[in-house]
């Protein structure tokens, strides 16, 4: 069949879901399916509102998959304009007014300001079986496919890797679940969730549960990993050490586990942290203000090549996510792999990931002396670290596989596609 995937951004853009999309389309590809990508041309997150230097769409293929790039131009205001525009947009949901669905699809326009999306879109050939939209966080693209899939009489699949946050009553969660959000995936023909727990949520939300279906994530093979003595030279690190991989940002916990770290430290508990991932704002003023002892013991590395992330992630005592903003989190399954213990927070979709106290540990979000515990417990319990990073190892193996995730996936799809003949 041929599929188009509408999707905010795709790799070399360093996110979970941007290579959750690429994996996906990669497994249908090597199926023997036709998989067309419109996207941006972002390659790191601050793109999306700097705006990227290509001013035309570029197209490409990876891997056998037809990736069509769309510029981005600046949002006004910068990061600052995103943020306010958004407050904006979330009070406008909460109006009791008929006309906020359609108020709010037009400001979405700028949720990310991709350029020639709609015309790259009214371009397209009539040949595809299925729409397929990512990421409601950055909705224009999904928003524009479910448009391009109706106007054409196309089925419409969305994965929304819906940020609930915590029992969704905080900012993140508000962000995920306006009005025109709302109207997108209630009137999607297949709406495919991560996690039961994002499953639930949904249709909480208001989604059809017959529409509904948990597709999982899958995990990518590991590269060759780099011997223990070169990684510590070339990054200049001391044994112990445990590892956050992400955006290194408040919502995603990265304060909460240097806070934590720190905390064990002054337990006489010698342990240092480890990010791997582009800095948020705030994380870099939190870094600034660091002892020089602190900075030593906390270090962000930025964005890393795929090697030598598994290689540190191989090599550390345990994986931290104590993050609000996670669907699912594939770094969980990359520790899993490595048969590393983890520790994830009660949000987001990561409570229907992690088995609490069989395959990791999971604590409150924010709760930095939880978090300085749950840390402790494992490094002092090695039995203990080595017998639930076991259970998660077996578990990537049985259960997150791309086979296992592209099989569900054409399952909805050949319904779908059977209801529609």
């Amino acid at each position: 069949m041929h599929v188009l995937f509408v999707a905010p951004a795709f790799p070399p853009f360093p996110g979970g879901g941007e290579r959750y999309v690429r994996s996906l389309a990669l497994d249908l590809t090597k199926r023997g399916h036709f998989v067309t990508a419109v996207t941006s041309a972002a390659q790191t997150e601050r793109d999306l509102w700097q705006g990227t230097p290509v001013k035309q769409v570029i197209v490409e293929e990876v891997g056998g998959v037809r990736v069509l790039r769309c510029p981005l131009q600046p949002f006004p205001g910068g990061r600052i304009g995103l943020q306010v525009w958004r407050k904006a947009m979330v009070l406008v949901s909460a109006l009791p007014v008929r006309q906020k669905t359609a108020v709010l699809h037009h400001m979405a326009r700028l949720i990310p300001p991709i350029q020639h999306l709609q015309k790259t879109l009214a371009e397209m050939p009539d040949q595809y079986d299925i729409v397929h939209g990512f990421n409601i966080s950055w909705e224009y693209p999904l928003v524009q496919g479910w448009r391009f899939a109706r106007l054409r009489g196309f089925p419409f699949v969305a994965t929304p890797f819906m940020h609930f946050g915590e029992l969704g009553r905080d900012r993140v969660a508000r962000n995920s679940m306006m009005a025109h959000q709302k109207a997108v995936l209630t009137d999607a023909d297949r709406v495919l969730s991560l996690t039961l727990v994002e499953r639930t949520r949904l249709v909480e939300w208001g989604v059809a549960p017959e529409r509904v279906d948990v597709i999982g994530g899958g995990l990518d093979p590991a590269p060759e990993i780099t011997d223990l003595a070169t990684v510590l030279h070339r990054f200049e690190l001391d044994l112990p050490f445990v590892i956050f991989v992400g955006r290194a940002s408040y919502e995603k916990g990265a304060i909460h586990a240097a806070k934590a770290v720190m905390r064990l430290s002054q337990q006489d508990q010698a342990i240092n942290l480890v990010l791997i991932g582009q800095t948020a704002p705030e994380f870099d003023r939190f870094y600034k203000r660091l002892s020089h002892q602190n900075k030593r013991r906390i270090r962000p590395l930025g964005i890393l090549s795929d090697s030598d992330k598994h290689a540190l992630i191989h090599h550390a005592s345990m994986l931290l996510l104590p993050s609000r903003t996670d669907s699912f989190g594939i770094v969980l399954l990359e520790a899993w792999a490595h048969g590393k213990p983890v520790i994830g927070a009660r949000a987001g979709g990561i409570p229907g990931v992690i088995d609490e106290g069989q395959n990791g540990l999971l604590i409150n979000f924010g709760d930095v002396t939880g978090l300085t515990q749950a840390i402790k417990q494992l490094l002092t319990q090695p039995s203990l670290s080595q017998k639930i990073g076991a259970c998660g190892q077996e578990k990537v193996a049985k259960t997150f596989t791309w086979d296992n995730v592209g099989d569900r996936v054409l399952k909805n799809y050949q319904h779908i596609l059977a209801g529609n003949q």
